[in-house]
C-alpha cells in the first residue's frame, strides 16, 4: 500500500533542490561537531531553500499557496554527535513574543526567542519538511515513525512509547536531495546511528497560513 500522508502521517517526495544549493546549505546551516541549530530562517541560503520547497509542495498539492515557513532547523549525526531521541511529537515551535492567547501553553524561551505549544487545531494545520543533504540508510539513525498516530492529538509524553509500540514502527529511509514530509503530531524517534557518518538535515516546518491568534517568529 503506498504511503498516504494524511492516513500514514508521513511520506517521502522530490524535490528541486538541486547538488549546488545542497553544497550552499551544508556550508551555511551546519557547524561541524555540533548535533544542530534552531531559527535558521534568517540565513539566506535557507530562506531560498524554504521558498523552493513551498512551490515544490504547492505545486504537488501538498501545501495550499498561502502557506508560510515558519521554522529551520539543522540536524547532523556524525561519530562526535551521535545522538538518539526517545518517541515524541513536536509540539514547541517559536513566536515574535511571549504568547499570551487562550490556548497557547507552556510558554518558555531558548536562544532569545519565545516558544510555546499552540492549540491543537493550529498544531495541525503545520507540515514538517525534512530536506536530506546527506542519503539516509539504516544503518545512520533514521527517523522511525508510528504511522496514524498523528490523529490523535496531543499524547501525553508518558504515554508515548507505549502508543508507538501498540501502533507500530516504519524506519523513514530517505535519498540525498529528498523531503520527508511528517504532520508534527505524529509520533516519531531516532536511535543511535550504528554506522554514523553525516545526516544533513534541514528541519522546515510550514504552516497553512491561516489566521493564528500569536504572530510567528518568523514567516517566509
Amino acid at each position: 500500500m503506498a504511503i498516504d500522508l494524511d492516513r500514514d502521517g508521513w511520506t517521502r517526495v522530490a524535490t528541486g533542490i538541486g547538488a549546488a544549493s545542497i553544497a550552499l546549505l551544508r556550508a551555511a546551516a551546519f557547524t561541524e561537531g555540533t548535533a544542530g541549530s534552531r531559527c535558521l530562517l534568517d540565513l539566506p541560503e535557507v530562506r531560498a531553500a524554504a521558498l523552493q520547497l513551498k512551490r515544490d509542495l504547492v505545486s504537488s498539492g501538498h501545501l495550499p499557496a498561502t502557506a508560510v515557513a515558519i521554522q529551520a532547523i539543522a540536524f547532523d549525526k556524525t561519530p562526535a554527535t551521535n545522538w538518539k531521541v526517545p518517541w515524541h511529537q513536536d509540539l514547541m515551535f517559536p513566536f515574535a513574543g511571549p504568547p499570551s492567547a487562550a490556548g497557547f501553553d507552556l510558554p518558555s524561551r531558548k536562544d532569545g526567542v519565545d516558544f510555546a505549544r499552540p492549540p491543537r487545531e493550529v498544531l495541525e494545520d503545520l507540515l514538517a519538511v525534512r530536506l536530506h543533504l546527506d542519503p539516509c540508510g539504516s544503518g545512520n539513525g533514521p527517523l522511525r515513525v508510528s504511522p496514524g498516530s498523528h490523529r490523535e492529538g496531543v499524547i501525553p509524553s508518558g504515554e508515548c512509547a507505549a502508543r508507538a509500540a501498540r501502533g507500530g514502527e516504519i524506519q523513514c529511509l530517505v535519498e540525498e536531495g529528498e523531503a520527508l514530509l511528517m504532520r508534527p503530531l505524529l509520533l516519531h524517534a531516532s536511535s543511535q546511528a550504528e554506522q554514523p557518518d553525516h545526516r544533513r538535515v534541514l528541519h522546515f516546518v510550514y504552516h497553512s497560513g491561516s489566521p493564528v491568534a500569536e504572530k510567528w517568529h518568523r514567516a517566509v
